[in-house]
C-alpha cells in the first residue's frame, strides 16, 4: 500500500492553530496568576481591615458600657461620698455595686474608691487601702505608690494596661465628676484578661502574621501573633502611621508586609495587623499540583482542538481537490500549495457561473410569463412565492390595474414577436407599466395595464391607439377590455371581464373594442344580465371558481329581487344550467350531467345557490387541472414535434409556431428554457447526431445523408460539420470503420 504523504498546506493549518492558541494562553495563564494573587491579596486585605474595624467597633462599645457604668456609679446617691462613709448605709452601697458588676460579663470585679477615704468599696465588701493593695493586687511594694499616684491623678475616662496592677488583666478608670475640675474619686473596674486575646486571636486566620493595639498615646495595649518571626519593632509599626491610606506596604529586613489599620475617633486608638506578603503567592503556589493539572488538560483539550479546527478548516480544501480531481482528469498539482493549485479550477467555476447567469436570463421571459399567468388565474399567492425566489423584476406597484385581451390568426401569430409588440404597446401609453403575455390553452394575447389612475377617457385614447397598431398586423382583430382594480389581487377578475368583453364581441362580430363596462350597463330586467352570465361562463372556462361563485350568487340575488313570473323565473333557472352544461361540453370536461339535471326540480333559489356552488367547486377544480395537463401536453407535444420533423426541408421556427398556433416569440423561449439552446442550435445538434449516426450504421453517400437530415447544401453542411465534431464527414466514417475492426 502506497504511504500517502501528509499535505503541506494541513500541516501548516495544524501548527499555525496551534501557535494561535498557544501565545494567548501563555499570556492569559500568567495574567490569571498575578491577578489570582492580586485578587487574593485585596480581598485577605480588605478582610482583615473588615476585621480590625469590628475588632474596633467592640471595644469602642465596651469602653462606652463602661464609661455608662461608670456615669451612672458617680450620680448614684446610695454610693455618694456621703452615704458609704456612714456604716449604716454601706451594705447598701455594696449591693448597688453589685448590680452594676452583673450589668457587664467582661468586668471580673469593680471598685470605688474617695480620695478623702482610705477605703475601697467593692461588690464583694469593703477593706482598707492597704489590704487593697496586699491582696488584691499583684502590686510589689515599690509599686504601689506610682498605682495610688495613677488613681489620684485620673481626670478622663481611660482604659489601660500600664497599671499592673492585676497582672494581665486590663483595667478601665473613670474619675467621679470627670471634666477639667478635680476628681474626689475614681471608679475602677478589673476587664477579664482575655478582653483583648478573645477579639484579636481569630482575626489572622490561616494567615501568618501580626495584630497590634496601640491607645491615645500610642502606646501599645496589647498584641498577638501566631508566628514570633512576624512579630516587628513597634518603632517600625508606628512610622506606617503617617501613611494616610489604611492599607500600605512596608519592607523589612527584605520582607515585604502588608499592613493594614483602622483609627478609633471615639477612643484615639489604632488597631494594625502586619501580613508577609510572600505567603499570597504561597496560597496560590499551594494549588500549583491542581493548577498544573488542569494546565495540563487544556493544553491536551486546546492541541485537539486545535487539530480539529485545522483538519475541519482544511477539509472544504481537501473536499474541494477531491471534486476537482473527480471532474476534471486534467486538474494537476501546479504548486506545493494546494491553493493556488485550485485558482484554475475556480476560474473554470466562475465562467460556468457566467454562462448559467446567461441561461437564466434567457429563461426570465417564461418565468415572467409563469408570474403574470398565476396572476390573471388568481393564483397570487403562489405568483408572489414565485417572485420572491427567482427575484423578478416585475413592478406592479401603482395603485389600479385592468386587462385586455385579443387574439390574432396563425399566419400572424407565428411571424409576430410579441416582446417587440409589448415594447411598442408601452410607448403609447405615459405613467403606466404594461405587459404582455400569452396564453397558449385560450389562444390569446393578454395585456396588464398597471397605472397610477383609473381615467376611463385616458384608457380609451390608449387603446384606440393600440388597435391601430394591432391593424397593421391584424386587419381583423377583437380586443376585450376588463375594467379597473386596485391592487393585483383584483388583476384576475378584470382577466374574466376582458376575456367575456371579448367573447361578446366576437360572437355579435363586433370588430374593434367591447368594455365590459358597456356590457354591465343598465339594461332591461326582463330577462337574465348579459354581463353575469358573461363572467360566469368566462370563469368557468378559466376554472376559476371564486369568480363563478361570486356570478351564480349574483344570479340567484338578482332572480331573489327582480320578482317574476313562477314559469318565467323556471326558465331563467334554466338558462343558468344550460349555460354551465353549454360550457362544460364545450371544454371537454367529463362530469356526471345528472347533478345538473336534479337541480331542475328545486323550487327553492336558497338550494339551488347552494347546489350549484357545491357544482361549481368541483367542476372547476377538474377544468383547471385539465388546462394546466393541456398546457403540459403541448410542451410535450412541442419537444417531440421537433424530434419527428427535424429532417424536413421545411422545417422552421414559423411554421412549427403556425402548426401549433403560437407566437414564434414564445415557442422560441420555452424551445430554450427546455433545452438551454436556442431553436437553430437544438435542431442543428439533433441532424449532427443522426448524420453521425448514419455515416457509421449505413454505406450510403454523405450527400445523400445529408440530405436525408434536411440539408440540400452538402459542401456547407461538411463545413459545419468540421468546425463542431473536427473532422469532415468522410474522415469520421473512416476513423469509426476503423475502431469497429479494432473492436
Amino acid at each position: 500500500m502506497k504511504n500517502k504523504t501528509p499535505s503541506r498546506l494541513k500541516l501548516t493549518y495544524i501548527f499555525s492553530y496551534i501557535l494561535i492558541f498557544m501565545i494567548p494562553f501563555l499570556v492569559i495563564s500568567l495574567i490569571f496568576y498575578y491577578n489570582s494573587v492580586k485578587s487574593l491579596r485585596e480581598e485577605t486585605e480588605l478582610s482583615h481591615t473588615h476585621n480590625l474595624g469590628i475588632v474596633k467597633n467592640t471595644v469602642d462599645n465596651h469602653i462606652k458600657e463602661l464609661g455608662k457604668i461608670g456615669a451612672l456609679i458617680s450620680y448614684d446617691y446610695k454610693l455618694s461620698q456621703y452615704m458609704v462613709s456612714i456604716n449604716e448605709f454601706r451594705p447598701e452601697a455594696i449591693s448597688e455595686l453589685n448590680k452594676y458588676k452583673g450589668n457587664n460579663s467582661i468586668i471580673d470585679e469593680l471598685y470605688l474608691h474617695y480620695y478623702e477615704q482610705n477605703d475601697i468599696f467593692s461588690a464583694d465588701g469593703y477593706m482598707s487601702m492597704d489590704t487593697f493593695l496586699t491582696y488584691k493586687t499583684d502590686l510589689q511594694e515599690s509599686n504601689q505608690h506610682a498605682f495610688l499616684t495613677t488613681l489620684n491623678e485620673v481626670n478622663y475616662p481611660q482604659l489601660t494596661l500600664q497599671t499592673k496592677a492585676f497582672g494581665n488583666h486590663p483595667v478601665f478608670m473613670y474619675p467621679l465628676l470627670p471634666g477639667p475640675a478635680k476628681s474626689h474619686g475614681v471608679v475602677f473596674m478589673k476587664l477579664s484578661e482575655t478582653f483583648f486575646a478573645d477579639m484579636i486571636n481569630t482575626i489572622l486566620g490561616s494567615y501568618q502574621g501580626a495584630v497590634y493595639i496601640f491607645d491615645q498615646n500610642d502606646d501599645v495595649i496589647a498584641t498577638y501573633s501566631n508566628n514570633a518571626d512576624n512579630l516587628l519593632d513597634i518603632s517600625v509599626i508606628k512610622d506606617s502611621f503617617t501613611n494616610v491610606s489604611n492599607i500600605s506596604e512596608l519592607k523589612v529586613n527584605k520582607v515585604n508586609y502588608s499592613i493594614m489599620k483602622v483609627h478609633s475617633d471615639n477612643t484615639n486608638w489604632t488597631y494594625v495587623t502586619a501580613l508577609p506578603t510572600i505567603q499570597f503567592f504561597n496560597k496560590v503556589y499551594q494549588f500549583k499540583n491542581f493548577m498544573l493539572l488542569i494546565v495540563v488538560f487544556m493544553l491536551l483539550i486546546a492541541s485537539f482542538s486545535a487539530i480539529y479546527l485545522a483538519l475541519r478548516q482544511y477539509y472544504p480544501i481537501e473536499k474541494m481537490l477531491a471534486i476537482v480531481k473527480e471532474r476534471d482528469k486534467t486538474f494537476q498539482f501546479t504548486s506545493k500549495n494546494e491553493l493556488d493549485s485550485l485558482r484554475i479550477s475556480i476560474e473554470t467555476m466562475y465562467e460556468k457561473h457566467d454562462n448559467l447567469q446567461t441561461q437564466f436570463a434567457n429563461q426570465q421571459p417564461l418565468i415572467r410569463d409563469q408570474y403574470l399567468t398565476m396572476l390573471l388565474q388568481g393564483q397570487n399567492k403562489a405568483a408572489e412565492k414565485l417572485s420572491d425566489s427567482l427575484h423578478l423584476n416585475l413592478q406592479l406597484v401603482e395603485n389600479y390595474s385592468f386587462v385586455f385581451v385579443t387574439s390574432l390568426s396563425k399566419e400572424r401569430l407565428s411571424h409576430i414577436d410579441t416582446e417587440e409588440l409589448e415594447a411598442a404597446t408601452s410607448e403609447l401609453l405615459a405613467n403606466a407599466t404594461i405587459y404582455s403575455v400569452e396564453l397558449i390553452n385560450d389562444k390569446l394575447m393578454t395585456y396588464i395595464i398597471n397605472s397610477q389612475s383609473k381615467d376611463t377617457s385616458e384608457q380609451q385614447v390608449f387603446l384606440n391607439l393600440f388597435i391601430r397598431l394591432l391593424h397593421n398586423i391584424e386587419p381583423t382583430a377583437w380586443i376585450g377590455v376588463g375594467e379597473f382594480y386596485s391592487g393585483n389581487e383584483q388583476i384576475h377578475r378584470s382577466f374574466i371581464e376582458a376575456s367575456a368583453a371579448y367573447e361578446h364581441g366576437k360572437s355579435y362580430e363586433e370588430q374593434g373594442i367591447s368594455y365590459f363596462r358597456d356590457i354591465k350597463a343598465p339594461q332591461e330586467t326582463l330577462w337574465l344580465p348579459k354581463d353575469l352570465l358573461l363572467t360566469l361562463t368566462q370563469s368557468y372556462k378559466q376554472g376559476n371558481a371564486e369568480i363563478a361563485n361570486e356570478s351564480i350568487k349574483s344570479l340567484t340575488a338578482w332572480l331573489r329581487d327582480n320578482h317574476r313570473s313562477i314559469h318565467l323565473a323556471k326558465h331563467m333557472q334554466y338558462d343558468i344550467m344550460n349555460t354551465i352544461i353549454k360550457i362544460v361540453n364545450e371544454i371537454g370536461v367529463n362530469v356526471n350531467l345528472e347533478k345538473i339535471y336534479y337541480l331542475q326540480n328545486i323550487t327553492s333559489l336558497e338550494q339551488l345557490e347552494d347546489n350549484l356552488l357545491t357544482f361549481t367547486n368541483e367542476i372547476c377544480t377538474v377544468i383547471s387541472s385539465k388546462k394546466e395537463n393541456q398546457k403540459k401536453q403541448l410542451q410535450v407535444d412541442i419537444l417531440k414535434h421537433i424530434k419527428d420533423h427535424f429532417i424536413d426541408h421545411d422545417f422552421s421556427l414559423e411554421n412549427m409556431a403556425q402548426s401549433f398556433n403560437l407566437s414564434a416569440s414564445y415557442l422560441s423561449r420555452y424551445i430554450k428554457e427546455e433545452t438551454h439552446m436556442t431553436f437553430s442550435q437544438y435542431v442543428w445538434e439533433l441532424r449532427l447526431e443522426e448524420v453521425k449516426r448514419q455515416l457509421t450504421e449505413t454505406d450510403l453517400p454523405i450527400k445523400n445523408i445529408v440530405f436525408n437530415v434536411g440539408y440540400i447544401d452538402a459542401p456547407n453542411f461538411s463545413r459545419k460539420f468540421k468546425n463542431s465534431v473536427g473532422l469532415t464527414p468522410g474522415q469520421y466514417r473512416s476513423l469509426c470503420v476503423k475502431d469497429l475492426k479494432r473492436i
